[in-house]
């Protein structure tokens, strides 16, 4: 007699088995969920200046469960790219088992329907994370598994919460795939379970994010600023000084004594010396991010540090670059991700501005990664001068109108 094998087995995009990790907010439609990074419901009060569909962008969110299926089908739904200068983006999803290099996937930008399928997952019972493409909305449909496969709901909750602010550097501009951006390589490296508000031409500083920033759950925080706030005009000397002891007080209302890396532009070789709209050089907005953190750290902000982006990925790294030379060149390349990533690590190690776990017990640095920038770009100590309760877990919505609006206007970074 010959054996019947079980019919596959069909996940739904709101089963309580999956998890969208890294994600703020979900929306929910008729028969899709999109993760946001804001609050969606909320989105216009976060980008009150327009172009709020860059929140609805997944970069670091994954989608998780455990399962012992030999092979995955999806159904979804991606989004063409916002409009952006330089070279294009392109939608790709990574499959990412335990033990294995992540299965790249590139996707159907269309909005409409579309599916794939990944063969020869492990067959044993692990867990299996969907890194969602950092560049372009996506919808979840449906997972399907082999019919007899076992489903678990991913249960990793003891890793410690990554929560990082920044610009499209951050966000992943440039990357190979999602799972291969410089901020998803470092929490992939060291186990860190990452929260990404990074938002493309948007990372000036807003209250809003502070605040959302103060009630997400952490036990690192990590910003990089200055980009945006040059190329936008956003603040003046004077003006991002202020923003930036704001900003970060109001975090620290929610997290007094968590570890938290505020670092400055990495190299941006055509505005190092040429002013933005507000007359900022991109040398000058460094400097005022590091006067904000000696000046937050003579008032006794003792685990605040002060990260220097040229010591993390400068002037010899721009051969590294997406953009070619002659242009405005602003971001990693694909061979860039992996070096920023291994150098900001290696300096949040050495600087000992790492959760409070790792501190207790230090975690080895990558086999094969870069050498370490100098010690002098991470600021542990300030001389004393004079100068001039932890909140709730993140809102998660469930349902609501779907989202159609994209970018509306160029993303400068």
């Amino acid at each position: 007699m010959t054996a019947v094998s079980a019919p596959d087995r069909r996940i739904a995009h709101d089963d309580p088995v999956l998890r969208y990790r890294g994600a703020v907010s979900l929306e929910r439609g008729a028969g899709w969920t999109a993760p946001w990074r804001l609050p969606y419901r909320e989105a216009a009060l976060y980008l009150p200046e327009g172009g709020t569909g860059r929140a609805a962008l997944p970069s670091g969110v994954r989608v998780t469960f455990r399962t012992d299926s030999p092979f995955l089908h999806c159904r979804y739904q991606a989004d063409p790219p916002p409009r952006l200068n330089g070279p294009a983006e392109r939608a790709r999803l990574d499959v990412v088992c335990a033990g294995r290099a992540p299965v790249t996937v590139d996707l159907r930008e269309t909005g409409e329907d579309a599916e794939f399928r990944v063969d020869g997952l492990p067959g044993t019972m692990g867990t299996v994370a969907l890194w969602l493409p950092y560049y372009h909305r996506f919808r979840l449909r449906s997972l399907t598994v082999a019919g007899d496969a076992a489903v678990r709901r991913e249960d990793e909750d003891g890793r410690p919460r990554w929560v990082h602010y920044g610009s499209s550097v951050s966000q992943g501009r440039g990357a190979a795939s999602p799972s291969r951006a410089w901020a998803a390589l470092v929490a992939r490296r060291a186990g860190w379970d990452l929260t990404s508000l990074a938002l493309g031409a948007a990372c000036c500083l807003q209250p809003m994010t502070a605040r959302l920033m103060r009630d997400l759950p952490a036990d690192l925080l990590t910003m990089c600023v200055g980009v945006n706030v040059q190329s936008l005009g956003s603040h003046n000397r004077d003006s991002l000084l202020a923003a930036l002891v704001g900003f970060v007080r109001t975090v620290r209302e929610g997290h007094p004594d968590t570890p938290f890396a505020v670092m400055s532009s990495i190299v941006a070789p055509e505005r190092e010396r040429v002013p933005g709209p507000s007359g900022l050089t991109m040398r000058e907005c460094r400097a005022q991010v590091r006067r904000a953190v000696e000046l937050l750290r003579a008032h006794g902000d003792e685990h605040l540090h002060y990260l220097d982006g040229l010591e993390v990925f400068g002037p010899g790294c721009t051969r590294l670059m997406l953009e070619p030379e002659g242009t405005d060149r602003l971001h990693p390349a694909p061979g860039g991700h992996p070096v920023l990533a291994s150098r900001f690590l290696a300096v949040l190690r050495r600087g000992g501005c790492v959760p409070a776990a790792e501190r207790r017990s230090p975690a080895p640095a990558a086999a094969g990664a870069p050498a370490a920038p100098p010690a002098r770009g991470l600021i542990t100590a300030v001389p004393s001068r004079t100068v001039g309760a932890p909140r709730g877990a993140p809102v998660v919505g469930t349902d609501g109108p779907r989202s159609t609006e994209h970018e509306k206007r160029g993303e400068r970074t």
